[in-house]
């Protein structure tokens, strides 16, 4: 097999899974956009609201995650009943967080509008939410089930299919005056639909059978996968927190850019997603050759999309900023962070390399230190930061430090492992 070749192969993996990942996110910017128009008390409160939904899909993003990473392990090891029943055990474990993580944020919601002081229809919205969870998190981890054994297109597709639709029944929505609320079920809708479509195609590639091995195994890269993405949801609820009380055009402007942040990580972490998927069926079967030749073509393919990307997150930001952020107030402080957003956008890409392959060797203890370290510090910079004449400038400047010291951190362990003398194909 050629290099030529290598570098199709991996693109084919790996572009689908960054398109969907791409799309999936269009799904929130759309309703981002659509609710844009009603308002910034609107805005406010759906930008809020999403904070709090990140962090409700942390768990199963975690799980999704786990899941990936065991499955390609298995599909390397050509152990097709093992990937049933991952999977299988996935969605039950899925399952019951979701219902755990409903009953605790219908809980404790009331005191979401003061923390954040927007409206309280942001609790109509995210109780309406609260409804389509479980269907929205059995998608995640059947849509990156659906991924790893080779359906990146399929899934690209019906994720347009679901982005299309709705935005009619968003426009339909705000058409007929049921504004925030009428979006909102207008995601639990296509959710639904999703899950139960997934559920039938995944019939024959899933095993729905509970056995203790196969959970404790997903349960052991759960926990650190836990521990890395708690440590970000953690450090965004405190940051959005922070801006939101600069006042409503700082916060406004705020949750554009956080959408536009959110176009750019999906896409990256999408095509990451591949490159893991690559380097985990390597580790499986013990193929040092193609191990190697995944590293190369992942290192031509990242060096291109970092010199490229940040000019399509530039043209994407004036786009999104001409459809919301109309009034000159708005667009000056648009313009102050932007510089921050495209610069963050090379880091992360560039990046990319050192977080994929750590992932697919199953580095998930040193990712959860490294994530707890730089949040620790983003935090700390923010604070710092948002008391000084800078203030939301300041802020998105902890953002980028935040991103800097991730690369940082994971390039030097990669280093590390090399150094060492350690056989990373077979990890």
């Amino acid at each position: 097999m050629n290099d030529e070749i290598n570098v199709k192969k991996q693109l084919k993996i790996s572009l689908p899974i960054a398109f969907e990942s791409l799309i999936n996110i269009l799904m929130t910017l759309v309703d981002t956009l659509v609710i844009s128009t009603l308002g910034i008390t609107e805005l406010a409160a759906l930008g809020a609201m999403s904070v709090i939904i990140n962090i409700m899909q942390m768990s199963i993003q975690t799980i999704n995650v786990s899941n990936n990473t065991l499955i390609s392990k298995a599909i390397g090891e050509k152990s097709y009943d093992k990937v049933k029943l991952t999977t299988g055990n996935s969605i039950i474990m899925t399952i019951l967080i979701s219902i755990i993580t409903i009953i605790v944020i219908y809980i404790v919601q009331p005191v979401f509008p003061i923390l954040f002081e927007v409206e309280k229809i942001s609790i109509t919205y995210l109780s309406i939410r609260l409804i389509g969870f479980i269907q929205s998190s059995i998608v995640t981890v059947l849509s990156g089930h659906q991924r790893t054994i080779g359906n990146q297109g399929n899934i690209m597709w019906l994720r347009i299919f679901a982005v299309i639709v709705n935005l009619i029944l968003d426009l339909i929505a705000v058409k007929y005056g049921y504004g925030i609320k009428g979006v909102a079920v207008a995601t639990v809708i296509i959710d639904t639909i999703l899950s139960i479509y997934l559920l039938i195609k995944s019939r024959n590639t899933v095993k729905y059978k509970f056995v203790k091995s196969y959970f404790m195994d997903i349960f052991k890269l759960f926990k650190w996968n836990f521990i890395e993405r708690i440590a970000s949801k953690v450090d965004n609820f405190i940051f959005n927190l922070i801006v939101a009380r600069m006042g409503n055009l700082e916060y406004a402007v705020h949750v554009i850019l956080i959408q536009i942040a959110n176009i750019y990580e999906s896409f990256v972490q999408g095509f990451g997603d591949g490159i893991t998927i690559s380097i985990g069926i390597a580790s499986g079967n013990r193929n040092k050759k193609y191990m190697n030749k995944v590293k190369v073509v992942a290192k031509k393919l990242i060096n291109i999309s970092s010199i490229i990307f940040p000019i399509v997150s530039f043209i994407i930001a004036i786009i999104v900023m001409n459809i919301s952020l109309k009034e000159r107030e708005l667009q000056i402080i648009f313009f102050k962070i932007l510089p921050l957003l495209i610069i963050e956008t090379y880091v992360i890409m560039s990046g990319t390399y050192y977080f994929s392959i750590l992932r697919g060797i199953r580095e998930f203890k040193f990712l959860a230190q490294r994530n707890c370290t730089s949040s620790i510090w983003k935090i700390i910079i923010a604070i710092v930061l948002s008391y000084t004449p800078l203030g939301i400038v300041g802020v998105w400047i902890a953002h980028l430090v935040y991103e800097l010291i991730q690369k940082y951190l994971s390039k030097c362990r990669y280093n590390q492992i090399l150094d060492k003398g350690d056989d990373i194909e077979l990890v």
